[in-house]
């Protein structure tokens, strides 16, 4: 494609990882050139550092570029076309059950003569659904490894089958560490305590995607009322932390238990990460 511009075999590709929008172009570069995909958040910041007040696509383009040269950015790896298949299938399930409690909302305080019609949409997309956790269940059925591995996250104190499916088709080996993958999800942690006399709060950074945290935040949550990991969650309770904040410490334990049992393919051990947590 980039022959006929005398692109230099040495090129460094990039682009912002926005929807799914760039996965087509990105993963032809890929096969090309050296490719790299980033955070949104990332480019944005850099465009703060530099100054830059103008935003066209022309402009956007040229950023990336200076982002591209200045930061040089790790290479992307693309899915496995199977691990991309589960992906795309599981935020496609979540965009529809998003769309039925809507409705279900609105069916609430919905006149009358407007009710029929709602519920005509809830009962459709409770049928369209069950379709798609059938088509779920089939990619479960053609892929045992997945199918595993599904098995062996379900075994998690609070981890259910929607959880289960959004961690394999997120947690992929280009995460060498769990704090990798915690930061990957926005739950690193965030500090801001300039010099001696500020002492802000501990937060999580949020720089990850909001979807991904919110897969885990009733496992969490079912934890805690649990009390699934008593010393972890004791230790927490004696330090003066407020609920909502063990209940992202959980989330971050639950992300990091995920990550070890498929990147080693062990077994939940309960006497490991509960009761000695």
């Amino acid at each position: 494609m980039l022959n006929g511009h005398n692109a230099n075999p040495s090129l460094h590709c990039c682009c912002e990882a926005t929807g799914t929008c760039y996965r087509p172009p990105a993963e032809y570069l890929n096969s090309h050139y050296k490719m790299s995909v980033d955070n949104p958040r990332k480019i944005k910041g850099f465009a703060n550092a530099v100054l830059q007040r103008s935003k066209t696509d022309k402009q956007d383009a040229k950023l990336i570029a200076r982002y591209c040269k200045a930061m040089n950015p790790e290479t992307w790896q693309p899915q496995p076309s199977e691990q991309k298949q589960l992906q795309e299938l599981t935020r496609y399930i979540a965009r529809i059950k998003k769309q039925r409690a809507a409705e279900l909302t609105k069916y609430q305080t919905a006149p009358d003569y407007l009710k029929r019609h709602i519920k005509a949409t809830i009962d459709y997309l409770s049928r369209y659904l069950q379709t798609l956790k059938k088509d779920l269940q089939s990619f479960y059925k053609a892929n045992p490894d997945y199918d595993k591995n599904r098995q062996r996250l379900k075994t998690i104190t609070g981890i259910g089958e929607n959880t289960a499916a959004v961690l394999l088709s997120t947690i992929t080996s280009r995460f060498d560490t769990a704090a990798q993958l915690a930061a990957y999800f926005g739950l690193g942690p965030k500090r801001h305590q300039p010099g001696t006399s500020v002492n802000g709060k501990e937060r999580i950074s949020k720089v990850g995607k909001s979807d991904l945290r919110a897969a885990l935040y009733m496992p969490a949550l079912a934890a805690y009322r649990m009390n699934a990991f008593p010393a972890f969650i004791g230790r927490l309770k004696a330090g003066k932390k407020p609920p909502k904040l063990i209940i992202v410490a959980i989330m971050r334990k639950l992300l990091t238990i995920a990550f070890h049992i498929l990147k080693n393919q062990t077994e939940y051990d309960k006497t490991r990460y509960g009761l000695t947590a």
